[in-house]
């Protein structure tokens, strides 16, 4: 009766099989990477995108506009929710035509599928979670040091401490108006973005800003790659 020889794996094929996986981890960081970098993007352009078309609104009607926030980041109840309207409409009328408004930015993670939106991969900072910028920053460059936030004559240094979050949190309401005689927003303001993984802040992930200055009539974008996958860690202007 012959017996079938066995043999273990070659040295070669050992090697093969852990630079197929390597490459597979590497390849799934990285489009995990791409994933983030690509949401936080693309919630900065709707939220801007919000911002603009209620700009727009003011300037067609000639009548203030309001623009209304309300909730938590993953909150269950109230979703975050960012609506603009009539300023003579007040807040709780355009936060209820928020959620059926294609022009309304909101989220609701594990729940309340139907009219809401999930971002799974990038999350608003709201005043709650207030510590997800810092936590997600890491060793990326800190904003507050770069032109121009670190500019006295250029009317950005100490905005994000002295001025509001746009988003409250929770059930507290954040307003700004726009006029509709010049187009221009009432006050200052800024909304933050980070990436983020099962909920919660990724360290070292890319990030974004919006901030609007009172009186101005712009809104300006910033945006940072991180250092988690390879990025510069850098702020640029987009």
């Amino acid at each position: 009766m012959r017996h079938r020889s066995i043999r273990g794996y070659s040295l070669i094929e050992l090697l093969v099989v852990l630079a197929v996986v390597s490459i597979l981890a590497v390849a799934g960081a990285t489009t995990l990477g791409n994933r983030s970098s690509g949401a936080v993007r693309g919630v900065l352009d709707e939220l801007e995108g919000t911002l603009l078309s209620a700009q727009k609104r003011a300037s067609a009607t000639g009548r203030d506009v309001m623009i209304a926030t309300q909730g938590n980041w993953g909150g269950a109840s109230p979703a975050l929710l960012m609506g603009y309207g009539e300023a003579t409409d007040g807040s709780a009328k355009i936060l209820t035509d928020a959620l059926s408004s294609s022009e309304a930015f909101r989220v609701a993670v594990g729940s309340g599928g139907g009219l809401r939106r999930e971002h799974l991969h990038a999350g608003v900072v709201t005043q709650p979670n207030a510590t997800w910028w810092a936590t997600t920053r890491g060793t990326s460059d800190d904003i507050t040091g770069q032109p121009p936030f670190n500019q006295a004559s250029s009317g950005f240094q100490g905005v994000l401490t002295a001025d509001p979050n746009l988003f409250q949190g929770d059930e507290s309401v954040g307003t700004v108006r726009i006029s509709g005689a010049n187009k221009r927003f009432n006050s200052t303001f800024w909304i933050q973005v980070v990436a983020i993984a099962s909920g919660q802040p990724v360290v070292g992930g890319a990030m974004g800003l919006l901030v609007v200055q009172g009186n101005g009539a712009q809104v300006y974008k910033f945006y940072n790659p991180g250092v988690r996958d390879g990025g510069d860690g850098k702020w640029r202007k987009i």
